[in-house]
Order: structure tokens, then C-alpha cells, then sequence
């Protein structure tokens, strides 16, 4: 074999593989992030009352073997099938109202109410499978303190 014949393939293939792992390095979903929403900003001139609530893909999907699309959906709640660098597109993108309405406090559209609704849901149901009838206690957290813990003064 030439050497032109064998270092071309060779070199073709590290500028693939570095390329490649470039692309999956941009799309990467980060694995322990604080849930924020830069579209809401509720304070104005004091300090927060409570840390940002930290979120773990990796607890979630792997420890507790939760599918993606147990949380990331589409407009008709079909859960979406999703892979390792995938884009997903942030809650915010489709739950578009940022404050509540006084007349449906519950409305799904309403950011606040949608992530709160997808997080409690499940973690009631899995309290409910450990024993607890109303959901509210067990192994995860279903109550505002649990999650929204409190900036020490």
C-alpha cells in the first residue's frame, strides 16, 4: 500500500472524528443545571428569597431510568423521542405567558404552571407508588420547600 493510500483515509478519518465530536460538544445538554428563566424576573430591587432550583438530567435518566420524553414534549403532549444531543427547544419556547391570568390560575400556557405541573405530577406519583396516599411525602420532592430552599440572611 502507497503511503499516499493509507494516510489519506487516515487523516480524512481524525478530521471526521474531531469534527463530529465539535458538533455533539455544541448541542450537549449540560447534566446538573439551575432551572432558570431569564424571560421572569420577579425581583427588582431586593435580594432572592431563594436559591434557583437545581435540576439533574443524569439522576433522572440514568439512576431513575426516567425517558426524555417523560418531561420534553410536543404542542399535543406527545412525548418526544429524544437521543443524546439532540436540540430541545426550552419550555418557555411553547409556555408563552409568564404571568397568571386571575380568571384561570391553572392555565398550562402559563410557564410557572407548566414546569411546576410536569416536576409535582411525577414526583406525586412516584410518593403515591412508595406508600404515601396524597403524594406529598416520600422520596420525592413534592412540596415548595423541598425544591425552593431558602437564601441564608
Amino acid at each position: 500500500m502507497s503511503g499516499k493510500n493509507f494516510y489519506l483515509p487516515l487523516i480524512a478519518g481524525i478530521f471526521i472524528f474531531f469534527t463530529t465530536q465539535t458538533i455533539w460538544a455544541d448541542t450537549r445538554v449540560e447534566d446538573t443545571f439551575n432551572i432558570e428563566t431569564k424571560e421572569v424576573t420577579k425581583r427588582k430591587k431586593a435580594p432572592p428569597k431563594f436559591k434557583l432550583v437545581e435540576f439533574t438530567h443524569k439522576k433522572h435518566n440514568i439512576e431513575y431510568q426516567i425517558s426524555c420524553g417523560e418531561c420534553h414534549h410536543d404542542k399535543d403532549n406527545n412525548p418526544l423521542d429524544l437521543k443524546l444531543g439532540d436540540d430541545v427547544q426550552r419550555c418557555v419556547v411553547c409556555h408563552t405567558k409568564l404571568k397568571k391570568d386571575k380568571k384561570d390560575r391553572k392555565d398550562i400556557m402559563v410557564l410557572e404552571n407548566a414546569m411546576h405541573g410536569n416536576c409535582i405530577s411525577c414526583h406525586k406519583k412516584i410518593n403515591k407508588k412508595a406508600g404515601d396516599k396524597k403524594g406529598l411525602k416520600g422520596p420525592a420532592p413534592a412540596s415548595c420547600g423541598k425544591c425552593h430552599i431558602a437564601v441564608k440572611k
